[in-house]
């Protein structure tokens, strides 16, 4: 009997393969286990993600980005906020076909069929952005839906991440559920950016072809529906874009694309549009002579004039467009608003701690509702009153040069100009603003506001000299309030004179051409005087002797100025540059450099209120409070104060300032309301040319200035003359506005505050006035802080009693004899 031997050859092979089968298998499970876990856990994570998506709110969803708005001091809507978003929103049946049909192709062209979010197209861009990782070429855009654009605009980020995206996905499904189709698409098109400052398809068509969306022809729409990939760079009219116009043509050829791929427009139709497209992107050669046929067709009437200009224009863009501005920058109350949004603005940055992007965005789109300090009938009356010439009757002279064309040569020429004004009032215990007026015209939006400045206002702040409205700010308040003099201080109305006054002239930098210095505005000057004469009549003379009196006067001066608010010259770097501020700087309200140190109206109502508020300064609000879109307060403005003089300083200046207001410029006070001020006039360098007028003053209930001046530093003039004006001419325009302001008020006057006492003195010497003092007519009496009226009697007067000749005796008179007494009719001695 055979045994057969086994098959080792045979049974090796079968056991391999039952190996590998085994190790394959094992490896399969393993993968199968891998990936399942790792499903779970991508899972996991996206929808952890997917829960820390924000809620998606239908109001939000369908609310258009909300403008911030202003209101006026009674809580009434005064300006509504200009944004560089445009948009006329219309209902999606009032968008016409064409419009609607470029958008879905070219954005979403499965928008009927999915639920907000198309998988086709998210499957591709994630695909392309995983190979984009590996080239180093990522891309995740082009796979939203409208939706999902919707989704990512009201609620998430911009920034491209996974996690964004898996939140937008989750959002755009839920969003389906609550909307119907008609709604998100005319949500979409009411919102999306189009390029200039076009939001939505309404905007777009009156930006580009300046008629409505539904009237917009199917290439006109392709253009439209074209420029959302890149709004910026598509915009045709731009300066690339105008240089070559191929980049939006063949942008909105791959939109005809679409819409030929589904089914909106015809193979014909593509075909003509294409062409007409295609027509500016031909040979230059080629160009000209189509240029050359359509004018020889026109010529022989073959073509309408309007048909040539149209196909001459279809030749050089490929597209007709007729640029239209679709928004006025104009804002209701310009000099107004802008100031507000612009300490707003400060604020959020500096308080609340926003970047300029979020601030921009807050106020263009969130909502924000801004609690002005306006009071709207007081602005509009101030801004009439300085519309009107007749209020302020002055003007200036501006040469301007030309080209003479007939010699080619280059001349000068007079334009003879009415005068520029300006207005602030402010509440300055609370340190409300009520009327901000920066020029008399309002009418042109964004025009220089001659009553505002700030570091953040750019071009449009304005600076100028103050002259001798600086008086009381930074010479006679930092000598009071210092101790240097009293207002029974021996005054001196006398200029510095060469050779004997040398080391004084030179320390303040006079030049050494001039044999006394400075000059008062009469060129008259009386000696002796008091410091209330010296302020009421401007004496120059005396308040420069004042300042140098300081010591270190520009150090002590420009401490004071600075807390009452004045700017002054700075370096790049921020820091004072010292240099220019000398003592005609700040004795006489020169400046350096227009519209970089000085003062405006505004700046200076708020200085002066410090004399009607016990010398606290209050610093300057234009608004109250910014609530969000639900009325939450996200900025409330609670102004700081700084004590600059003491309260009895500050009520002896404007005891003193009365009396300028009495003197001087009556028609300021037009009513039995008491008010202190101060003029002032600025001079142009070493001339007595006349380029800015004021008159600063303040009631028991506003401190307010006025400016009158122009733009370019000309000489002031009395109307149809050569003459320059004095700032006694701005009391007419101030006088009606102050009355205004004040109607229905209680009259009262500012308390004079405990503390004061009132003295004699001798003016000369300021000491106690002894007899000679009287009899030289050198006494006056004034206020004092207590404790700092004179207390030496006058040496500069000495009393010396009058001889007085001796009575000589009379003769002795007999007796006489008793007789008749009389009728008693004698000499009754």
């Amino acid at each position: 009997m055979m045994v057969s031997k086994p098959n080792t050859r045979k049974n090796a092979k079968s056991n391999s393969f039952t190996y590998f089968a085994k190790f394959v298998k094992f490896f399969f499970i393993l993968f199968m286990i891998i990936t399942m876990a790792g499903s779970l856990y991508v899972a996991k994570i996206v929808l952890d993600i997917a829960e820390e998506a924000p809620e998606v709110s239908i109001n939000r969803f369908l609310s258009l980005n909300e403008p911030s708005i202003v209101l006026d001091d009674e809580g009434n809507q005064m300006d509504l906020i200009h944004t560089d978003e445009v948009r006329f929103p219309i209902a999606l049946e009032d968008m016409g076909q064409n419009i609607i049909d470029a958008f879905i192709s070219i954005e979403d062209e499965r928008f009927e069929k999915h639920k907000g979010v198309d998988y086709r197209r998210t499957i591709g861009v994630t695909l392309r952005d995983i190979v984009g990782q590996v080239t180093g070429n990522r891309d995740m855009q082009g796979g939203s839906t409208l939706t999902q654009q919707i989704i990512k605009n009201t609620f998430l980020t911009r920034e491209q991440k996974y996690e964004r995206k898996i939140k937008e996905i989750f959002m755009a499904l839920r969003a389906e559920k609550m909307l119907t189709k008609d709604q998100i698409l005319e949500t979409y098109l009411n919102s999306i950016f189009l390029g200039g400052r076009a939001n939505g398809v309404e905007a777009a068509a009156r930006q580009y072809f300046n008629k409505s969306a539904k009237d917009l022809t199917v290439i006109e729409a392709a253009y439209i529906a074209g420029t959302t990939q890149s709004p910026t760079n598509f915009y045709a009219f731009s300066q690339s874009s105008t240089a070559n116009p191929q980049k939006y043509i063949n942008r909105t050829q791959l939109v005809l694309n679409a819409m030929r791929d589904n089914k909106k427009i015809s193979e014909e139709e593509y075909a003509q549009y294409t062409d007409q497209l295609n027509s500016a992107l031909i040979d230059p050669d080629e160009k000209i002579a189509k240029g050359e046929e359509l004018r020889l067709k026109f010529e022989s009437g073959e073509i309408t004039e309007e048909e040539y200009d149209y196909q001459t224009d279809v030749l050089e863009t490929g597209i007709v467009f007729s640029q239209t501005s679709i928004v006025s920058d104009k804002y209701n109350y310009e000099y107004f608003t802008r100031p507000v949004l612009d300490q707003v603005k400060a604020d959020l940055k500096e308080v609340k701690g926003y970047t300029d992007e979020e601030i921009e965005q807050m106020i263009a789109y969130g909502g924000l509702v801004i609690h002005s300090t306006m009071d709207r009938d007081a602005q509009e009356y101030a801004q009439s009153v300085l519309s009107d010439f007749e209020n302020v009757k002055a003007e200036y002279v501006l040469v301007l040069e030309e080209e003479d064309k007939a010699t080619g040569t280059i001349v000068e020429k007079e334009d003879r100009r009415e005068a520029e004004a300006a207005f602030s009032a402010i509440d300055y215990k609370s340190g409300q603003v009520k009327v901000l007026v920066g020029g008399r015209d309002a009418s042109t939006p964004g025009t220089k506001n001659r009553s505002y400045y700030s570091d953040t206002f750019g071009v449009l702040g304005v600076l100028r000299g103050l002259g001798s409205a600086t008086k009381p700010l930074t010479v006679y308040g930092p000598a009071l309030e210092s101790g240097t003099i009293t207002l029974g201080y021996a005054a001196l109305d006398e200029q510095f004179k060469r050779p004997q006054d040398n080391a004084i002239l030179n320390s303040i930098n006079v030049s050494g051409n001039r044999s006394s210095y400075p000059n008062n505005v009469n060129f008259r000057y009386t000696g002796p005087t008091t410091i209330r004469k010296s302020l009421v009549n401007s004496y120059n003379t005396v308040a420069m002797r004042t300042l140098i009196g300081l010591g270190d006067f520009q150090s002590v001066a420009m401490s004071y100025g600075e807390k009452f608010g004045l700017v002054f010259p700075k370096n790049e770097d921020g820091s004072y540059n010292r240099a220019p501020v000398g003592a005609a700087y700040l004795s006489l309200g020169r400046n350096q450099q227009m519209d970089k140190d000085g003062a405006n109206p505004l700046i200076v109502s708020g200085a002066y209120g410090a004399f009607g508020n016990n010398g606290v300064v209050t610093e300057n609000i234009l608004y109250t409070k910014v609530t969000d879109a639900d009325g939450r307060i996200i900025l409330e403005k609670i102004p700081e104060s700084t004590q600059v003089l003491s309260a009895q300083n500050a009520y002896l200046l404007y005891d003193v300032m009365k009396d300028v207001v009495k003197n001087n410029v009556p028609g300021t006070r037009l009513t039995s309301m008491p008010l202190a001020g101060k003029t002032g006039t600025n001079t142009k360098g070493d001339q007595s040319d006349q380029i800015d007028l004021w008159f600063a003053g303040v009631s028991p209930y506003y401190s307010a200035t006025i400016w009158f001046g122009n733009d370019y530093n000309s000489r002031l003039l009395i109307p149809g003359t050569d003459r320059g004006i004095s700032s006694y001419s701005t009391q007419y325009a101030y006088g009606k506005i102050m009355a205004y302001l004040h109607e229905g008020l209680e009259v009262k006057d500012i308390a004079r505050p405990s503390g004061l006492t009132s003295a004699s003195f001798c003016f000369v010497s300021g000491g106690i006035p002894n007899e000679q003092c009287y009899i030289e007519n050198t006494v006056a009496s004034d206020l004092f802080v207590s404790g700092t009226q004179p207390k030496q009697v006058c040496t500069v007067h000495t009393y010396e009693p009058p001889v007085i000749d001796p009575i000589p005796e009379e003769p002795e008179t007999p007796a006489q004899t008793p007789g008749n007494p009389g009728n008693g009719n004698g000499n009754g001695n």
